[in-house]
C-alpha cells in the first residue's frame, strides 16, 4: 500500500469528512479529493503533512517509518539519563 491509500485510510479512520479535513488544513475540499484520489499527482510535502495530522496520524506512520518500542526498564533509565543530564548542565534553560 503506498502512502496515498494509507493517507485515504487515515482519513476515512478519522471519521472526518473531507469538507472537515479541508476546512482544517486552510485547503478546499476539492484540492483534498483531488489529492487522495490521485488527480493531484504531486502534491507538496507540506499539504501532504496537513492532511495526514488533520486525519489524525503521523508523517512516520504515513511514510511506513520504523517504530521501537522501550520496555518499562528502558523508559526509567532514559528518565534518570535525562535527570542526570539536567543536573550536570544546570537544568532546562529559562523561556
Amino acid at each position: 500500500m503506498g502512502w496515498r491509500e494509507r493517507l485515504r485510510e487515515a482519513v476515512k479512520a478519522s471519521g472526518k469528512k473531507q469538507a472537515v479535513i479541508a476546512w482544517e488544513t486552510g485547503m478546499t475540499q476539492e484540492s483534498v479529493s483531488r489529492i487522495l484520489n490521485a488527480q493531484h499527482v504531486r502534491p507538496s510535502f507540506d499539504t501532504i503533512v496537513r492532511i495526514t495530522h488533520a486525519a489524525g496520524e503521523t508523517v512516520g506512520w504515513l511514510l511506513e517509518e520504523p517504530g521501537f518500542t522501550l520496555t518499562a526498564e528502558q523508559r526509567a533509565k532514559v528518565r534518570t539519563a535525562g535527570v542526570i543530564l539536567l543536573d550536570l548542565t544546570g537544568g532546562m534553560p529559562e523561556s
